[in-house]
């Protein structure tokens, strides 16, 4: 049982100046915006070329949430970004848009700070044209989610100095009444269950990178990061072993029956790496089958809000379980 939990926030916004989403590099621009706003704005040794030592992120919220490494080797963030769906390549002045975040374990502590800086981003223009006056927005609402019980709550309204704190946050345990309504679905389906990759799905494996949906490795790599992030923000033990290997095994024996995906390139700039890094992976939608989904079904579930693959934190790897009356991601679709 993990004890990982999450806040979802849906920020809504609209266009003073014509706004550059750039499709799937959305993600990457929103977080790069956010990143550099809450750090120059917040962190006191925001010119320093080092990693921030453990000791600075404690005390510091910018780096504690963008920046920090708790557990030596990883670089798991304790937030992900959710670009607008669909995808959108521009939003016209006066266009209302809308984008997601994600605030893992004690994360939503640091919400007051997301405010601040969404609002400037607002305000000094994101992605593309930034710096000839495009890329300007407003703030006009954030609302909180949990999708799996169809609830939402009103945080901040524009002109509203008070934001509220979040009380809606998803666990394992919000998405268990949904695997008794999918495990019966699935059976009407003869067992066949999709899945819909919103955005690129980047799956590395070792040195091998996978250009086809294989389930097996979107599974462990699933499996790898909800438990990263248990450990990491939510103080969970480490998985024992051998449940590990039954649940791999588990996904090993998935199926792919068919595949409606396309490889999606995509390259960013990495100020960490110093390079030019891909974001490129998988969208569309593939179906697979098993025998036995019963085992799988809650940590698919889950892991519709954690993202899944490379650069979850940019954007990347958004995928939705087809099946459901609702999709898990519904709430955020733009009108």
């Amino acid at each position: 049982m993990t004890l990982l939990s999450f806040t979802h926030l849906h920020l809504a916004a609209r266009a003073t100046t014509d706004v550059v989403l750039d499709g799937h590099h959305a993600g990457n621009n929103l977080r790069n915006a956010l990143a550099n706003v809450m750090l120059h704005a917040t962190c006191p040794e925001t010119h320093r070329r080092a990693k921030p030592t453990p000791e600075h992120a404690a005390v510091c919220p910018a780096c504690w949430l963008l920046a920090s490494e708790t557990d030596p080797g990883s670089v798991v963030r304790a937030y992900s970004v959710i670009p607008p769906r669909p995808p959108r390549e521009r939003v016209f002045a006066g266009q209302p848009f809308s984008f997601g975040l994600t605030l893992f374990g004690d994360g939503f502590q640091f919400l007051p700070y997301i405010v601040l800086a969404a609002a400037e981003i607002g305000r000094v223009g994101v992605g593309p044209g930034r710096r000839d006056g495009q890329g300007r927005f407003e703030l006009v609402a954030i609302d909180s989610f949990n999708p799996p019980a169809g609830a939402q709550e009103r945080l901040l309204t524009s002109g509203d100095p008070l934001v509220r704190q979040p009380t809606l946050r998803v666990d394992l345990t919000s998405v268990l009444p949904v695997v008794d309504q999918l495990s019966e679905q699935l059976e009407y389906n003869g067992g066949n269950l999709t899945l819909r990759f919103l955005t690129p799905l980047r799956l590395e494996e070792g040195d091998r990178l996978f250009k086809s949906p294989d389930f097996g490795v979107f599974f462990r790599r699933l499996l790898y990061r909800v438990d990263d992030l248990s450990r990491q923000f939510a103080g969970t033990e480490r998985r024992d072993r051998d449940e590990v290997e039954a649940l791999n095994s588990a996904a090993d024996r998935v199926r792919l029956v068919e595949s409606r995906t396309r490889w999606h390139e995509l390259w960013s700039y990495s100020g960490r790496k110093g390079r030019d890094t891909p974001l490129s992976g998988l969208v569309g939608s593939a179906t697979y089958y098993a025998a036995d989904w019963e085992p799988l079904l809650p940590w698919l579930l889950l892991g519709q809000g954690t993202q899944v693959g490379k650069s979850a934190v940019k954007g990347n790897g958004v995928y939705e379980v087809s099946g459901i009356t609702t999709g898990y991601w519904e709430w955020l679709r733009n009108n």
